[in-house]
């Protein structure tokens, strides 16, 4: 028998959070900025029409004022910068940046951890490298990840189309809403295509790695044994299985010493 036919057990949460540790675990930073840019695209349009005349007036303000102004005399700098055009740009990239954090919290988990923040340095191994950069699962990547760029560029030429019937109609030419409504409608429907392209690499990996991190009956049972014997974890046990018997703590107290012993 095989050892894959062996890993019939899934994976114990202290197995999986080594192997995260390890780099082995896919993450969903693709999909992540492939909804990132869609929000981006679907804010797009109320951005542009409070930005747009902030930013017009912010000019004619300034030209006016290097004009008409004396030299040394002080700008505000809610002048320079007015609050129509800051806070709106601040507001789409908070928007967008919470976007990403969700899908990454939604397919990766939380990621608050401080022991995932410090470096691992028995990660650094040469050999290791080379030999995961000329195994079977990296070209199986290269592989996806070429299928997915030609993909990427037949969709972003099909969608292409209107805007180069546009851009080739001479009536047309000068109608900027009408260009910015089709480029923002090719640009969605391109992020729709990287959307379900990046999700169907993450739930490809990820299935190949729950398939490699799958324990045998014996690996099983050899974590088991090794966690009751961590004091932490034996103590952790102990205090919950105090609080949730009500009483247990005085019926297995001691008891009090007896006169003249």
């Amino acid at each position: 028998m095989s050892e894959a036919s062996d890993r019939t057990i899934p994976a114990t949460p202290h197995r999986r959070e080594a192997a995260r540790q390890q780099g082995a675990m896919p993450m969903a930073a693709l999909l992540a900025w492939v909804a990132m840019v869609a929000a981006v695209l679907l804010l797009l349009p109320g951005w542009a029409m409070v930005t747009v005349p902030a930013a017009v007036g912010m000019l004619r303000q300034s030209l006016r004022a290097a004009i008409l102004q004396p030299p040394g005399a002080s700008s505000d700098l809610s002048d320079l910068v007015p609050t129509a055009l800051l806070l709106p740009t601040v507001g789409l990239v908070l928007v967008s940046a919470a976007v990403g954090l969700l899908v990454r919290f939604m397919l990766d988990g939380s990621s608050w951890r401080l022991s995932r923040a410090l470096p691992e340095f028995q990660r650094i191994d040469l050999l290791a490298g080379l030999k995961r950069m000329i195994s079977i699962s990296t070209g199986r990547m290269l592989l996806g990840n070429a299928v997915s760029l030609v993909i990427l560029v037949v969709a972003a030429a099909f969608f292409a189309r209107p805007l180069v019937s546009l851009s080739a109609g001479s009536h047309e030419v000068g109608n900027p809403a009408a260009f910015f409504s089709i480029a923002q409608q090719s640009l969605l429907q391109l992020a729709a295509v990287a959307a379900m392209v990046a999700i169907c690499q993450w739930s490809l990996s990820r299935r190949r790695f729950e398939q490699r991190i799958r324990m045998t009956p014996q690996e099983f049972a050899d974590e088991s044994r090794s966690l009751e014997a961590d004091p932490k974890v034996r103590l952790l046990r102990e205090k919950q299985f105090r609080t949730q018997v009500p009483g247990l703590s005085q019926r297995i107290s001691p008891p009090p010493p007896r006169e003249g012993a």
